[in-house]
């Protein structure tokens, strides 16, 4: 069943495949195979939104776009900046959806439980196995879950060394299990056959068998209302050599509730096949349990649909990142704007007092930063400004227009007043503009400094914690060794 829930997403994109089939992509879409598919199907998503108005018409996003493709429809940009965001969601959901039912199915069908009721061992020297498994009727109805260990494949007994006189202090708390003291036993004890570090092999005697089993399990059954004491001789063997310890057990009577007797009576078989099957490579579960037919799977961990809630968490956060990322693209513009400024106008001055018209210097910053880019300088957004406007100045746009625009586009106070220094001073001649941009470019320079000036303040302050961690370490490295010394 919850194999269906997790076909819902990947049964909804299907159906959004088929109703997205006529959508026309543009040519200019570079996504291709996979990709492009999400893409037809997020692009029917937002266009569906967008005519319902579910999704909130950003107009800082929209602006944003536009500042960075300025020359492209702000309409088609925002639809391309959407549909790639619910594509990531998408593509994210569909992926946990995959990927959970993969991680369901292998808990299902993984595990050592062979045809529903053989188990492999563990081949010699590889230890017992211990399982979580869960026994239920053909009706699915459950009658408990078991911790059970299946030991290695053993074909003959192996001598193990160690001293007697330390495991013998450490068996008794051994042997406790869950109880508190052997004074007063309530719980299964755990008649270990092996003390780790130590290299005996202990075997036990049992004076009342019908009370404690070899193996330390109490079947209260047998056990008086006053209680019981049975004596535990546990006997270590260290090549020929062996030595005796002695311990009581005051065993209490326990009332076990009806699960709990279904628990046991089922152990009790399961022992008694492991028992019987000792020599052999696979121990076989009981199939019945009073006339009833028991079936076994092993209990696992099912993290499916976490797995599937964290693909589409994942999704919705990049989904809201990528806003975040457009922003810090439109800061790393206005950064570069700004470190351009100083540049531009100091190169305006020059021109300007060579003679050149504003016309003709914009037309020369453009082809001095086109020749540049043929050399594999990196792009610059102020003189990308500038070829804009030396091409709508080509194209027949007034300069008061174009400089105008060109200090719209850029924003910022700089780009603001240089543009309208342009644009104010067309009629007065260049000896007064060019008093007004010297100006101007001392401003810039000053500015200029006191970003760096504040660049290194910052710098100092973020360097302030790693000098205290160098300086404790030092500190460190100088006190512990004349601490040592004394």
């Amino acid at each position: 069943m919850i194999v269906l829930a997790y076909l819902i997403i990947p049964i909804t994109v299907c159906v959004l495949v088929f109703l997205s089939k006529d959508i026309k992509l543009d040519q200019d879409v570079s996504e291709s195979g996979i990709s492009r598919l999400f893409y037809r199907i997020s692009l029917f998503i937002y266009r569906i939104l967008r005519s319902k108005r579910t999704i909130v018409n950003s107009q800082k996003v929209r602006a944003s776009l536009a500042t960075l493709n300025r020359e492209t429809n702000a309409d088609k940009l925002e639809e391309n900046y959407y549909a790639q965001k619910i594509s990531i969601v998408l593509l994210l959901s569909i992926c946990g959806s995959f990927l959970a039912i993969l991680l369901h199915l292998s808990t299902i069908y993984g595990g050592n439980i062979r045809d529903g009721k053989f188990i492999d061992r563990k081949e010699p020297g590889d230890g017992a196995l211990a399982l979580n498994i869960v026994a239920s009727n053909e009706d699915g109805e459950a009658l408990g879950e078991f911790n059970i260990t299946i030991d290695e494949m053993t074909y003959t007994k192996k001598e193990a060394d160690e001293l007697f006189e330390k495991a013998a202090s450490e068996l008794e708390n051994l042997i406790l299990g869950q109880n508190e003291s052997l004074e007063k036993v309530t719980g299964d004890l755990n008649l270990v056959q092996k003390i780790d570090g130590y290299p005996f092999e202990i075997s036990w005697k049992v004076d009342n068998l019908d009370v404690c089993k070899y193996d330390g399990e109490i079947d209260f059954d047998f056990v008086p209302k006053e209680g019981v004491i049975v004596t535990l001789a546990a006997s270590f063997k260290y090549n020929d050599d062996r030595w005796e310890q002695v311990l009581y057990a005051n065993v209490i009577p326990r009332q076990l509730s009806p699960a709990e007797i279904v628990q046991k009576e089922i152990r009790d078989l399961i022992e008694e096949s492991n028992e019987k099957s000792r020599y052999e490579a696979q121990m076989e579960l009981p199939g019945k349990y009073k006339e009833e037919t028991v079936l076994w799977k092993e209990k696992e961990e099912d993290n499916s649909l976490l797995l599937m809630l964290l693909m589409i968490v994942t999704g919705g956060i990049c989904f809201v990142l990528k806003d975040k990322e457009l922003a810090g693209k439109i800061e790393d513009r206005n950064k570069g704007l700004l470190r351009d400024y100083p540049s531009l106008v100091s190169q305006m001055v020059l021109y300007l007092g060579a003679g050149m018209t504003m016309r003709n210097i914009f037309g020369k910053l453009s082809e001095n930063y086109v020749a540049k880019l043929k050399a594999g300088q990196e792009k610059s957004f102020a003189y990308e400004e500038i070829l804009r406007t030396t091409r709508q100045l080509a194209a027949g746009k007034s300069e008061g227009d174009a400089y105008e625009e060109f200090g719209y586009r850029c924003g910022g106070q700089q780009y603001t007043r240089l543009s309208t220094l342009l644009s104010q001073n067309l009629r007065k001649g260049n000896s007064e503009l060019l008093k007004l941009l010297n100006e101007e470019a001392r401003k810039a320079q000053e500015d200029r400094l006191d970003r760096a000036r504040k660049a290194g303040e910052e710098a100092g302050t973020k360097l302030l914690l790693p000098m205290i961690l160098m300086l404790l370490i030092v500190m460190i490295i100088i006190m512990i060794p004349a601490y040592m010394t004394f």
